[in-house]
């Protein structure tokens, strides 16, 4: 195998979803929970009920910025995908450029067509519960998991 790395080959994709929906559904990164022990852990939850969909989203913070994050997500592989998405696109970032983050953002990033368009907004609207959750807590109290 001179130049040329193996890749990994996925999964057939039997529903046709957009390449970046099927490579996280697949690969899913930051998957689960952190430790019930670990310090500055802000977690948020959100539900469609029409969709049945649950989005998770655990971030860890060193000051302004996201050190780590993990991520649930129950529903279509476009859920998941939106969950893991914003777990990976977070770690690094601040909260000032999580809270810009939006639907159309996530719907283009994963190429989501739109009808799936709940899951971006499922996405958009765990952020918002996050930082909603942020900002009322004051920095003398510590979050729970």
């Amino acid at each position: 195998m001179d130049a040329v790395k193996a890749v990994k080959a996925l999964p057939a994709n039997p529903q046709n979803y957009p390449a970046p929906v099927w490579r996280l559904f697949n690969e899913t990164p930051l998957v689960g929970d952190f430790p019930p022990d670990v310090p500055d852990v802000w977690v948020a939850e959100v539900r469609t009920p029409a969709a049945r969909a649950v989005l998770r989203l655990a971030l860890r913070c060193e000051g302004s910025k996201i050190a780590d994050a993990r991520f649930r997500a129950y529903g279509c592989p476009v859920c998941i995908a939106v969950g893991a998405w914003i777990a990976q696109w977070s770690v690094g970032r601040t909260l000032s450029e999580l809270a810009a983050l939006q639907a159309v953002d996530l719907q283009l990033a994963l190429e989501i067509p739109e009808d799936r368009i709940h899951c971006a907004l499922l996405g958009e609207d765990v952020l918002k519960t996050l930082l909603a959750r942020l900002k009322e807590t004051s920095r003398h109290e510590h979050p729970t998991h």
